[in-house]
């Protein structure tokens, strides 16, 4: 996914041999390798890569994982009047922070990608819709990392993806809470204490090109000028991962924010944690995606 993952296993339920350690560890690389070649835009060879090229023309059908993704995309899309919105690859292009630049910065309009239930398949609606998971890639495949460590009995472990998306299981092995600063070299950011919670942060200026930022507003056809950064705290890195991104992009939607989750946005050089009010979302359907 373009970006180095690291873990911490702290401890399991009960005693496990060395070696049983090393397969668990070699489990958690090969799912994010796994991952990598499948939803990378930079592989030629990945599903999204297949998708992107043949969906203008025709429906590529998906294993049943990527259709569960792909179909929580739209509806992170629609939670956050798509300020979330997988479809933004092509002004990713137009911007210059994918390969092979395409024309032109347009407007993604809703809709652009289009899922049968029934078939399991993917096709565009539109010419130039590119698919595009970085925004939610890394989420993913922590929640899938997640699953897997539970599963082997973990109790204490801290999982992150490009320092920017985390996910913690119970408490350090000292007994304090994983704490994890916000935004670093920011003395004034938050610092957070995750236990058994997961965190992603979203900021423009992660990566930036010829002077802009590399999260975009679909809707604007521009890159996202609404926060400075954006972090969402919850049950779910993938759900943190989208939020965070609708959050930089739109930052009135903390409102809508599901209750099981929290933000904390830096404008004008100040953090503002999320405000709780009764708008606040209560769906939480499809926010807990499993290895299968």
């Amino acid at each position: 996914m373009g970006t180095r993952f690291e873990c911490v296993l702290g401890d399991f339920a009960s005693t496990i041999p060395e070696p049983e350690i090393s397969a668990i560890a070699e489990a958690i690389e090969q799912i994010v390798r796994d991952e990598h070649a499948r939803l990378s835009v930079f592989e030629p060879a990945s599903i999204i890569s297949e998708i992107n090229r043949a969906a203008p023309s025709r429906a590529v059908r998906l294993d049943d994982a990527l259709f569960a993704l792909l179909d929580r995309c739209q509806r992170y899309a629609a939670q956050t009047a798509h300020a979330f919105d997988p479809a933004a690859g092509s002004l990713m292009e137009a911007f210059g922070f994918r390969p092979h630049a395409g024309g032109p910065p347009a407007p993604i309009a809703p809709g652009a990608f289009l899922l049968d239930h029934q078939q399991r398949t993917v096709r565009f609606s539109r010419p130039d819709a590119l698919i595009d998971l970085g925004g939610i890639a890394k989420g993913y495949a922590l929640d899938l990392i997640r699953s897997e460590l539970l599963e082997h009995g973990a109790t204490s472990a801290i999982i992150h993806g490009g320092t920017s998306s985390i996910t913690a299981i119970g408490h350090a092995p000292d007994g304090a809470p994983w704490r994890v600063s916000l935004l670093s070299g920011d003395p004034h950011a938050p610092v957070i204490d995750l236990i058994d919670r997961s965190l992603a942060c979203s900021s423009p200026s992660g990566r930036t090109a010829d002077g802009v930022g590399h999260i975009m507003d679909t809707r604007t056809a521009r890159p996202a000028s609404g926060a400075d950064a954006a972090c969402v705290i919850g049950p779910s890195a993938e759900v943190c991962e989208a939020w965070s991104t609708a959050l930089v992009v739109d930052p009135s939607l903390e409102d809508r924010l599901p209750h099981s989750y929290e933000s904390y946005m830096l404008r004008a050089e100040q953090w503002h944690r999320t405000p709780e009010t009764p708008s606040r979302s209560t769906d939480t359907r499809h926010e807990a995606p499993t290895h299968a």
